[in-house]
């Protein structure tokens, strides 16, 4: 089928256009492609990356070494791995194995520390409510208070409620204490109404 006039033209134009700029167009689709190729590799490298720390991170933590060791070697892992997730995780483990030797002390500055290291919300406020705890397990009331403060996410409303009000009663200030407690009655879990119903009741 022959062309039209009209279609002669139109191609010709087209075949023009195409001669001026099918150099750019190649780069791009190139570029592009190398674009693809390498946030897929990006991604494989991260991937493979994560899997590296938590690999490592599971020797440390579940090694069998002594406590001087193993502190050690937890550490070290911050310091390699400073600013992520498991940063954070291996210093609460850290803090947990101090709780459990009464070294409250030890168990504070690990926390603390641990709310440096946190990427994000949800872990920096799981350090900070277990900070509070362990303050207040050394009558460290308003450093309890001010921790409190740095817990941000919602999630952990009732908790704050209560570890609140438990500052509030160790003051002497059962009305103020009461009406935390009665917070928790509102949005706290379970075990958390529980806790406040024996509180209440001692009041």
């Amino acid at each position: 089928m022959a062309y039209t006039s009209l279609e002669e033209q139109e191609l010709n134009e087209i075949k023009s256009w195409w001669k001026e700029n099918y150099k750019s167009i190649t780069a791009a689709v190139i570029i592009g492609a190398g674009g693809v190729f390498g946030w897929r590799f990006w991604q494989d490298y991260q991937i493979t990356k994560a899997q590296e720390i938590s690999a490592q991170y599971d020797q440390v933590i579940y090694s069998n070494t002594d406590a001087t060791t193993k502190n050690a070697q937890i550490d070290a892992f911050v310091k390699e791995h400073s600013k992520t997730s498991y940063a954070t995780l291996a210093l609460l483990e850290k803090a947990k194995s101090a709780v459990q030797n009464q070294e409250f002390s030890q168990a504070e500055a690990d926390l603390k520390e641990a709310m440096t290291q946190a990427p994000d919300e949800i872990l920096n406020s799981v350090t900070g409510i277990r900070l509070a705890e362990v303050q207040l397990q050394q009558d460290k009331f308003d450093d309890v208070l001010s921790t409190l403060n740095l817990v941000k996410d919602a999630s952990w409303t009732a908790r704050k409620n209560l570890l609140n009000g438990k500052v509030q009663l160790a003051k002497g200030d059962k009305d103020a204490a009461r009406q935390q407690f009665e917070k928790v009655l509102k949005d706290g879990s379970a075990l958390e109404q529980q806790e406040v119903k024996v509180l209440l009741n001692n009041l």
